[in-house]
This record gives C-alpha cells, sequence and structure tokens, in this order.
C-alpha cells in the first residue's frame, strides 16, 4: 500500500511495515512492537497507542480472515502485563476492493489519562475513559475527518501544537486546494531511524519544548533498549518473547526517561546477571 493513500487518515508515514499477507508469530510479532515505535508504547506509554507494526488486507466482502484471527489470538497471549493491551482493528475504508487490517498496542492507564484531560476531542466520538482500546481506534477511524484526524494524532503521542497543525492545514487546503508545505520530526526507532515515529510541523519549524521532551526520552528508551536487545537476542538466545516479557517486567516503573534507579536482580542464573550489566550499560 501506499503512504499517500494513510498519511491522511492515521497522521503518520507508513514505511517498512509489514507486507500484507506477512503469518504472525509470537516471536515476530513481539519483534516488531520492540523494534517499531511501539517501543514507546510498552515502555511507560510516551505513545498512549502505537499501530501499523503488523498490516494485512483481505478481500471487502469478509468479515475477518485467518491470519487476522491469528494475529488476535497471539496478541493476547503475548507477555504484556496489566497495562498494555493488543489486538488488530480494520479500517473503515475500503481500498480496491480490499479490507485493511491493523495490529495496535496500547498503553491503557496512558490512553485513560489522556481521554480524561481531553474529552472535548474524544466525547463527541463516543469514546471514554471506559472504552477499550480496541473500541477507542475503531471509533477514531469511523469519526468525521477533522476529528479523526485530530483524535488518531493525540493517541499516538504527538505534540498537541503539532497535531492541531496538522489538522489546519488539511482544512485550509480543502479550502484552497493548495498542498500545506511542511517539514516532518522524525524519532529514531531500532528499526528506522526516520519513518516511523514521525509527525508534521510548520514550514522552517524550530524545535519546542515538547519535541526535546520526546526527542530525549526516545532517546533514552532507545539506548536500554539496544542493550537489552544485544544480551537477550546477540549474546544469549533467549528469543524475543523472553526479552519482551523482561523488558517489560524491569525496565517500566519508574520511566526511562526520569533516570536509572536501581534494579534489584538476584544472580542465580546466568542471564539474570546479564541483565544487571546491561541495565548498568544503558544507564551510562
Amino acid at each position: 500500500m501506499r503512504r499517500e493513500l494513510w498519511v491522511l487518515s492515521i497522521l503518520v508515514i507508513l514505511v517498512n511495515r509489514t507486507p500484507a499477507g506477512d503469518p504472525p508469530t509470537a516471536e515476530s510479532l513481539a519483534s516488531r512492537i520492540l523494534d517499531s515505535e511501539a517501543l514507546y508504547t510498552v515502555t511507560g506509554g510516551l505513545k498512549p497507542v502505537s499501530d501499523g507494526f503488523w498490516q494485512t488486507q483481505f478481500p471487502a466482502h469478509l468479515a475477518t480472515s485467518p491470519e487476522v484471527e491469528e494475529a488476535r489470538r497471539i496478541l493476547k497471549q503475548l507477555p504484556l502485563g496489566p497495562d498494555l493491551e493488543a489486538g488488530v482493528f480494520l479500517f473503515a475504508n475500503v481500498f480496491d476492493e480490499r479490507k485493511w487490517a491493523s495490529a495496535f498496542v496500547a498503553h491503557k492507564p496512558r490512553l485513560r489519562e489522556l481521554i480524561v484531560r481531553r474529552s472535548d476531542v474524544f466525547e463527541p466520538l463516543g469514546i471514554t475513559a471506559d472504552s477499550t482500546p480496541q473500541q477507542v481506534m475503531e471509533r477514531i477511524d469511523r469519526g468525521p475527518r477533522s476529528s479523526r484526524w485530530r483524535a488518531f494524532g493525540l493517541v499516538f503521542g504527538y505534540p498537541e501544537y503539532a497535531v492541531e497543525f496538522f489538522v489546519r492545514a488539511g482544512e485550509e487546503q480543502d479550502r484552497t486546494k493548495k498542498f500545506v508545505e511542511r517539514d516532518f520530526v522524525h524519532l529514531p526507532t531500532f528499526a528506522s531511524n526516520e519513518g516511523r515515529f514521525v509527525y508534521a510541523v510548520p514550514k522552517g519549524h524550530l524545535e519546542r519544548a515538547e519535541d526535546r521532551m520526546l526527542r530525549v526520552a526516545t532517546s533514552e528508551i532507545l539506548t536500554r533498549y539496544r542493550a537489552w536487545r544485544s544480551v537477550y537476542l546477540d549474546d544469549h538466545k533467549l528469543g524475543v518473547v523472553e526479552l519482551l516479557r523482561q523488558w517489560i517486567a524491569l525496565s517500566v516503573v519508574p520511566p526511562p526517561w526520569v533516570g536509572c534507579p536501581p534494579i534489584r536482580i538476584d544472580c542465580d542464573a546466568a542471564p539474570q546477571c546479564e541483565r544487571r550489566r546491561l541495565v548498568r550499560r544503558a544507564c551510562r
């Protein structure tokens, strides 16, 4: 799917996405979560929601597909803990007689906090603090266009000034039929330095406090993740699901961007000793 079909719908340039039809497995989905911008969702909810780390398509006359149901089943079994929820939602729009499905992961406390704080945006879409992440994604996607842009931008963790710029630019372009020039802020992930966690800003934009906070926070998280990944996958071949389990269990309370607190780990087994070493390495 070409990125132009999506950028106005979900406020993100979709590149390096999973090819349609790629069979989901626990290891592949865990890897795509951690290697993509979803890392910033599972790590303390810096991004309340991330989506698109796995996608597929199927004929529009079908309600679902075996791949979608298999991805849903696997995502429910991943060791995400009580604060996280993952699933698959179907976009309402049909492209070329095909339905598109996208996997998502949500940090429920952060998403709930956002919905309460910006009730002016979410209540008109039928979204409340009691809505499930699945309901949130589906109701946003089916909302009026400007409301959809604004709500998706907020749940995906973009700065509010950038979300409002994108909405205004889209509305101005509708009126004038002229493209509104813009720049883009790219925050790196393990999979790619550009094109994953990215948002539009006015042309000639100078970094603001909100941009700086995101840049510093994501850098802290990514530095830690690279260290953990090296030990778990390169050194000990423990697998991505185990890496995901321990990353969530040990890495996110308190959020890593507020500092590097001591973590007590018994050294009865080599991997545990390695975990203590890698935390020290990532916090230097």
